[in-house]
């Protein structure tokens, strides 16, 4: 328990106040202020750790990308709520989780983070915000911690880079997370000790944990790979003052490096701080850490003391005083002697961190204070806290500390210790066993450690091992375990003291691999630890236990060959139906179930039983020969386990507890530790002494009696083979030779002995002096406790040698001093690969000690290659595979040159560091017109949302072409050969389109996400025009216009406004009038090649005023309609004046509702209206006509949205003084759809174009702007100021002309193209569908009749039978009963050069027939009359497919694995896995209502979806994750992982299909909205969305007029909604698509939900 209080008065002395209200199991700061590692106070039980108890109790899964290197707190504040953890991230979020279960209390992101490809150092990946553990202060509730990120322009222009990050100190209230103070900038502050090295955020990380000694808080700072100018630093705030008051530098006076040059790597010095996230450790006044490399040495050969002020701190262990106010003072110091040659084989001292061991325990003749600590080189060095040991101040100049201790492996992470049980130490070297020291004493009372045991385990051997760490069950013996993490496995746990020289292993959840550096933090009775994905685990024991018993049982001191008795107690925490026997893990603990109580026990009743712990069966014997029932004295602890069947539920029914004691011998009794002694190899340099290794043994008395030591001998031969056996050779020097190589100067004399329970420790010498070979010794000692051996074992070799070169895209290799891997050109998103190649030359093995590789563009192919600590055997060599992908580039881009590096070292120290500059230019393919420098003339600009997101104007207003052959290249051409000068500005849009214009798009319509411009262009289809949306691909004449600039320079080329023609001049841009026409006297006729300002002019000669609108419309007139306004701005592109004057594009011809206005010279000026009209109004009101000839009315639609007409095959048929509803739609006999505008004007054509749509505001003409009356009949409303009233063609008229004669009528047009079928034989056109999403639309029949003749009409032939058919690419006719894939309607609306349906049928180039991956979708009229016939067999697609509906199974879609548990859980994997089809799945699952598939071979069934299972979100297998293929069958999908393809049996749908009644409903008195059904609730009446269906999930294809709501639900069972629609249409889904919604209104006429099935 004397290490518990060790552990409590360090916390007291680190906080502000030793007064708090924290829980004593709470983790408020990284492990404890010691960094001991020692943790006795969190109710670890290893018999509830090693049970099943035990287990993942809750997971919670962060942000794509986010990390945590911050190690969880766990904390219960003042307020004494709950105990929360409290998470930090590399994204810069702080979160705060209830501890118990997990759930989100408070999260925010205090900046935006530093960016990881700033600085090409991929230690820590994609973002680095808060990398150090935070501290807490358990007296405030206030946490602190650094946060990494940036201010722009703060040192250099832009918001980013290296030079404007900055770090910020942080204290916010663990309660809400918020601000305790404001964030405090610590860059600019200097150093103490160098007031020349200020801080610069951008080149420092901070990695270690935090430390808080009173009001003070610590953190210590490093760099990121060693690169830039940094400094290694500590930082103390005083969170009172809220300012820094120490800044202490590891590098300082005149040989540390100092410039000014930030770039510079190791300008600043080095002696980096990081210790693989460890923290600061302290006993009270006192501060430790370790350093990595230095760039300076001022030790260089001379001893020198720790106290001696050395300014050069790299590879160092320091201690710093904290003197008053916290300010920080050097006191000692510990550089190796070997320090220089580390920093140059960059083996640093400080990549693990540093450990104060507890006093109380860990001590010896001379040392009061211990310190722990190690680096990459594989020691560990065992410190003096109170004299580190400066420089070379050992035996021959080595190193004057307690002792060294060697391992095979670098050491990363860190130490930890137990001081119970006679005092342990634990290290992890990377790819190595998990290894446990236990303290001795030398002869003369000095403290030695040796190796006790290892784990079975080997560690990951790459960077990224934790830190060991070890609990204890309220700090009683024979209860510790050894915890620690681990990159590839997760977490792992042993009994921390070994039995028989091995840590046991305690069976843990698995969690993946765990972040790099962690170690658990734990709370009560749980631990959390994060994973390298970016997650949080929780540990524990269920908190709902039946007993409440005595636990740990103490047995105490027990001779071996007696036995001995104690009691456990219990008491029922709930009433208990019977204690049913219990269990005991070691058979040597003996307990009788008839002991237990017997019936039932109430709450609170109590029992007790006798355990007894039996050693008379077991025999003292040290005797390595001997095998059978022999024991090692020492403590022994097991588990018994009660069992209960408990009468509350939610309780466990399985109760552990600790059985605990120490078996003594009476007799003496010998024991040696470790087994063996392995010395691994020592490297043997020419001209250089031989060097030696030391490692100690321990002969220990385990007896209560005193052992004498009898007698040594050696041997080189095997044991088992009959050994001969020499004794050992003693010197005049009193060292004592056991084998060639091996001795030591004091190994005990024969007759030494030794007392009950005392060890002595054995310093062992390997001296390789008989050259490169493999040594080996057995020694074997006789005593009057037995007999015992150790092994000996090591190597000498020669150095390892590194062969560097890098490959050539030849595939050759350069000379090794060629440290350039150069890719040369290489053109946009395409792979290329180089290698570096490291071999071994030398006599032992190479290892590789620094590896920072490229993130990026350039990146790993394999992330493990060459990485750090990686071992090249002799003769061997390793490779790194470096790939090159540049991103996709648009046309015209600037050259550009990529840079990175990959820094490299080994332990050859004649390699030194290898920073390789990897280079690559990526040159894009340039098109379009080039200058006289054979240079592009346009440059990429950007993306742009075009016409304010259809609410505003053009970004380029000139529209040149609209066409099959678009490309950037030739809208570039266009725009530069359109007017003399060239546009300044070119832009591709929807695929065909190319503008034009002078003015600069505004900034604030740029995205900068490019996969907003992703359409292929029609004329280059790697070419992108645009993106759906209204999104535009913009270039730009660099030599005319700087990017950010309001106005191009020099001349631009474009259209003019005309200022004078004849005897009229311009007048302005005027609006068109608020009621009627601008100009009304005369419309001309538009000329065959279009109007131009000076036609209109000869057109409207004697007119007081003319103008041109809308590119191709003349107006003349003597008096200017009211309404009618001169516009503000001059400007074309404000004023809306901008449209190409139709004869002429180098001239404005006015715009949408907008006049180029001229008047005749001499005119008075044009008048400024005052009033309005004075026509009167009729008396009886207008009407809108809704039936007129052959067209039926559609409502009042807008025009003009987005500069497009609604109607434009044929404008203005008839003459506009006459003109009504009834003349418009006898001029447009032909078309399917006409509308009246604006009084006068009529339009025709067979497809509503461009985004115009009804117009708001109802039926009500005042309301929707249909207000305007006909000029032939002022009784009838002709729509308005870009108003439609809309009219379709009535496919069941009767006659196809008109009825009315109430106007003269005009000559019949003819459309001049091509036209969309809007019915064929009993099909009625559904609009234009996309095709190909995951599966055709229609796939049951497939080009039934001959794509050179096919038709819509021939195809609706070959269809006959089919609820659809669809016609595509011109040539391709489809037929099906259902609509496949995730295929829905086009974009673009019913444009067909928007939607994509706009190639013409080969049979009859008058129809449209679809395009590319587009249909012209038609369906079964209402009325029709058909009989379904079972469609010919579909064809077996040529890649995989998902199943759609089958026999009585229902395709429910792509559905996530449940929270808690599976998705489907009554019967698992039915069929083998490599079986598994989805009809397979099926058949198996037939007896239930839900099946799926899941991961390609496993197969689920159930009657119900549990909860958290929901449909996935995507259009597409791959969004939805559902795109694994079946084992059985590959052309199937078979789920994916924890994703299933759902299907649900629809067996009463499948009778209702071939039962529907054909009788008729009675009918009632009129028709109801049917409100009430068995399983579903009604809605209401609800609008399909802009794109797509409601509902998606199926079409229920129910025959025939058979359609109702009934049939409807009947079809749909399994789904969560269903709807009817269009009087025969039924749709199925388990969500309502985005955009539908219940529609407003009291009647089904309000609804528009008002037809009749």
């Amino acid at each position: 328990m004397l290490s518990f209080f060790f552990g409590l008065a360090m916390l007291a002395i680190a906080l502000v106040s030793p007064i708090s209200a924290s829980a004593p199991t709470d983790s408020y700061t990284d492990a404890d202020v010691p960094q001991s590692g020692y943790l006795p106070n969190h109710n670890m039980d290893p018999a509830v750790v090693d049970s099943a108890q035990f287990g993942l109790l809750w997971k919670v899964q962060f942000n794509a990308q986010e990390q945590f290197y911050a190690k969880p707190l766990v904390y219960t504040p003042l307020a004494g709520t709950a105990q929360l953890v409290f998470l930090a991230s590399s994204q810069n979020w702080i979160r705060t989780l209830n501890a118990k279960t997990g759930a989100l209390l408070n999260s925010r992101q205090v900046h935006n983070p530093f960016l990881q490809s700033e600085i090409g150092c991929t230690d820590i990946p994609n973002t680095i915000g808060i990398i150090g553990t935070p501290v807490i202060d358990p007296a405030s509730d206030i946490a602190y911690f650094f946060s990494k990120t940036y201010i722009p322009n703060f040192r250099t222009a832009g918001n980013t880079g290296v030079y404007n990050g900055v770090y910020y100190f942080h204290g916010v209230n663990v309660n809400t997370l918020a601000d305790a103070f404001p964030p405090l900038l610590i860059d600019g502050s200097a150093a103490d000790n160098a007031p020349q090295k200020y801080f610069v955020g951008g080149v420092q990380l901070q990695r270690p944990s935090l430390l808080q000694v009173g009001s003070v808080v610590y953190g210590a700072f490093g760099s990121s790979c060693d690169l830039y100018n940094y400094t290694g630093l500590v930082i103390g705030i005083d969170v009172n003052q809220q300012q820094v008051v120490t800044q202490f530098a590891t590098e300082s006076g005149p040989l540390a490096a100092q410039t000014n040059v930030w770039s510079q790597n190791g300008g600043g010095g080095q002696g980096g701080i990081w210790m693989s996230g460890m923290g600061l450790a302290s006993d009270g006044n006192r501060l430790f850490f370790v350093t990595g490399n230095g760039d300076a040495h001022e030790n260089a050969g001379t001893p020198a003391t720790g106290t001696s002020g050395c300014k050069t701190l790299g590879e160092a262990a320091v201690n710093l005083n904290i003197d008053d106010g916290g300010v920080l003072r050097l006191a000692d110091y510990f550089q190796p002697y070997d320090y220089e040659n580390m920093d140059g084989g960059d083996q640093d001292f400080g990549s693990g961190g540093i450990i104060l061991l507890d006093p109380t325990v860990f001590h010896g003749t001379g040392v009061n204070r211990m310190a722990v600590t190690g680096g990459k080189n594989g020691k560990v060095y065992i410190l003096n806290a109170d004299n580190l040991g400066g420089y070379k101040l050992g035996p021959g100049q080595g190193d004057n500390i307690v002792q060294t201790l060697a391992t095979n492996q670098p050491l990363f992470g860190g130490y930890g210790s137990y001081p119970l049980e006679g005092g342990y130490i634990y290290s992890t070297p990377d790819g190595d066993a998990t290894y446990a020291y236990k303290l001795g004493f030398s002869a003369g009372g000095t403290p030695v450690f040796s190796q006790a045991g290892q784990s079975n385990e080997i560690s990951a051997g790459r960077v990224g091992v934790g830190i060991p760490t070890i609990t204890s069950y309220k700090g009683n013996p024979g209860t510790a375990i050894l915890w620690n993490t681990d990159p590839n496995v997760g977490l792992r746990a042993w009994y921390a003291v070994p039995q028989n020289n091995v840590l046991k292993t305690i069976n843990l959840p698995a969690i993946g691999g765990a972040n790099k550096f962690q170690r658990p933090a734990f709370g009560d009775s749980r631990l959390y630890v994060t994973s390298s994905a970016g997650a949080i685990y929780c540990l524990g024991s269920p908190v709902n236990l039946p007993l409440n018993c005595t636990s740990p049982v103490e047995f105490g001191d027990v001779a071996l060959g007696s036995k001995a008795n104690t009691t456990v107690s219990c008491t029922a925490n709930i009433a208990i139906t019977s204690v049913n026997g219990m269990t005991v893990g070691n058979p040597d603990f003996i307990v009788n179930n008839a002991s237990l109580p017997t019936g039932r026990l109430a709450a609170g009743a109590t029992f007790s039983f006798p355990v007894t712990w039996d050693l008379t069966g077991d025999i003292e014997a040290a005797d390595p020969n001997a095998t059978y029932n022999t024991v090692t004295p020492g403590v022994q602890s097991t588990a018994l386990t009660i069992f209960t069947t408990n009468g509350l539920g939610g309780y466990s029914t399985q109760f552990p507890v600790t059985l605990a004691g120490t078996e003594v011998s009476q007799n003496a009794f010998v024991v040696t530790s470790p087994k063996t002694l392995d010395f691994a190899g020592v490297v043997l340099l020419p001209n250089q002494p031989i060097p030696t290794v030391t490692l100690p043994f321990t002969i220990a008395n385990a007896g209560l009696t005193p052992l004498t030591i009898e007698g040594y001998a050696f041997t080189n031969d095997a044991i088992l083979d009959n050994p001969t056996y020499y004794n050992v050779t003693y010197f005049s020097n009193g060292t004592a030779e056991f084998g060639t190589g091996f001795s030591s100067n004091d190994l005990p004399s024969i007759g030494t002995v030794i007392e009950p329970n005392s060890a002595l420790d054995v310093d062992t010498i390997f001296y390789p002096y008989d050259g490169v070979q493999t040594y080996y010794s057995y020694l074997l000692m006789w005593t009057s406790g037995g007999m015992s051996e150790v092994t000996l074992a090591g190597t000498a070799s020669t150095a390892p040698i590194a062969n560097f070169s890098i490959s050539t895209s030849e595939g050759g290799w350069l000379p090794d001093s060629n440290l350039i891997m150069d890719f040369g050109d290489v053109a946009p998103a395409s792979t290329s690969q180089l290698q570096i190649r490291i071999c071994n030359n030398g006599g032992s093995v190479l290892d590789i000690s620094k590896s920072k590789p490229p993130n990026g563009v350039f990146y790993l192919q394999n992330s493990e290659d060459l990485h750090e600590e990686q071992a090249i055997t002799i003769g061997a060599c390793a490779y790194g595979t470096v790939t090159f992908t540049p991103n996709a580039e648009v046309y015209n881009d600037e050259d550009q040159t990529f840079n990175n590096t990959w820094t490299l070292n080994t332990d050859d120290l004649n390699f030194g560091v290898h920073v390789v500059e990897i280079i690559g230019t990526v040159v894009s393919d340039k098109v379009g017109p080039t200058n006289s420098s054979g240079d592009s003339v346009y440059t990429y600009l950007g993306c742009f949302l075009d016409s304010e997101g259809g609410q505003g104007p053009r970004l380029l207003p000139h529209l040149l072409y609209d066409g099959n052959n678009n490309s950037n290249a030739n809208c570039q051409e266009m725009c530069y050969t359109g007017t003399p000068n060239g546009y300044v500005f070119e832009g591709t849009e929807y695929e065909e389109q190319c503008y034009c214009g002078n003015t600069p798009p505004s900034d604030q319509w740029q995205v900068a996400d490019q996969g907003f411009c992703t359409f292929s262009c029609t004329g280059n289809s790697v070419d992108a025009c645009g993106g759906n949306g209204g999104y535009i691909s913009i270039y730009y004449d660099a030599t005319r216009y700087t990017p950010g600039t309001d106005e191009p320079t020099g001349p631009v080329g474009g259209p003019v406004t005309v200022n004078s023609t004849s005897n009229y001049n311009y007048a302005g841009c005027y609006s068109e009038a608020t009621t009627g026409r601008a100009l009304s006297a005369l419309i001309p006729p538009a000329p065959a090649d279009g109007f131009t300002i000076e036609l209109c002019e000869a057109a409207c000669q004697g007119y007081q005023y003319f103008g041109m609108e809308y590119s191709n419309e003349c107006y003349c007139g003597n008096t200017l309609g009211y309404g009618s306004v001169n516009q503000a701005s001059a400007d074309p592109d404000t004023n809306g004046c901008s449209m190409l004057c139709a004869g002429n594009a180098t001239e404005y011809c006015g715009g949408p509702s907008r006049l180029d206005l001229y008047q005749i010279n001499g005119s008075a000026p044009i008048p400024t209206q005052t009033g309005g009209p004075t026509a009167p109004t009729p008396t009886g009101g207008p009407v809108v006509e809704q039936v007129v000839g052959d067209y039926v009315y559609l409502g009042c639609y807008q025009d003009n949205v987005d500069g497009l007409r609604a109607l434009s095959a044929l404008q203005n048929p008839e003459s506009g003084p006459l003109n009504t509803p009834d003349v418009c739609a006898t001029a447009c006999v032909g078309f399917q759809y006409m509308g009246v505008e604006y009084s006068g004007e009529c339009y025709c054509d067979d497809v509503i174009g461009g985004n115009n749509t009804v117009a708001p505001g109802g039926d009500d003409p005042n309301a929707n702007g249909c207000d305007m009356t006909c000029n032939g009949n002022s009784s009838e409303y002709c729509g308005g100021p870009n108003r439609l009233n809309m009219y379709i063609l009535n496919p069941n008229a009767t006659s196809s002309s008109p009825t009315s004669t109430a106007a003269p009528s005009a000559p019949t047009a003819t459309p001049t193209g091509p036209r969309v079928v809007q019915a064929a034989g009993p099909y009625v056109y559904a609009g234009c569908y996309v095709d190909n999403t995951n599966g055709r639309a229609l796939s049951a029949l497939v080009n039934p009749e001959s794509g050179v003749n096919n038709t819509v009409e021939a195809c609706a032939a070959a269809c006959s039978g089919y609820r659809y058919m669809g016609v595509e690419y011109s040539n391709e006719c489809y037929c099906d009963n259902i609509i496949g894939g995730d295929n829905g309607i086009a974009s673009g609306g019913s444009n067909v050069l928007a939607n994509g349906c706009s190639m013409t049928c080969p049979g009859n180039p008058s129809e449209y027939c679809g395009g590319r991956n587009r249909l012209s979708l038609y369906m079964l009229g209402g009325n029709a009359t058909v009989s379904i016939s079972t469609p010919t067999p579909t064809p077996t697609p040529a890649g995989p497919v998902t199943v759609g509906d089958f026999d009585v199974w229902s395709y429910m879609g792509c559905y996530t694995e449940a929270t808690g548990d599976r998705a489907l859980s009554d019967l698992e994997n039915p069929i083998s896995g490599v079986a598994v089809t989805v009809e397979a799945c099926g058949t198996a699952c037939s007896d239930y209502a839900y099946f799926g598939v899941e991961y390609s071979g496993e197969c689920y069934c159930g009657d119900k979806i549990n909860n958290g299972s929901v449909l996935a979100t995507g259009l597409t297998v791959g969004a939805t994750m559902c795109d694994m293929t079946c084992d059985g069958n590959s052309t199937e999908y078979c789920g994916g992982p924890s994703r299933l393809n759902m299907y649900s049996q629809v067996l009463e749908a499948s009778t209702a299909s071939a039962t529907l009644a054909t009788t008729p409903t009675p009918t009632p008195t009129g028709p109801i909205t049917v409100t009430e059904l068995a399983g579903y609730t009604y809605l209401g009446c609800y609008n399909e969305p802009p794109n797509g269906r409601a509902l998606s999930g199926f079409e229920y294809a129910i025959p025939g007029t058979n359609n109702s709501v009934e049939n409807c639900a009947l079809g749909c069972t399994g789904y969560e909604f269903f709807g009817v629609e269009y009087t025969s249409q039924c749709f199925c889904g388990n969500t309502i698509a985005e955009g539908s919604a219940a529609q407003n209104g009291t009647t089904v006429g309000d609804t528009k939900c008002n037809m009749i099935a």
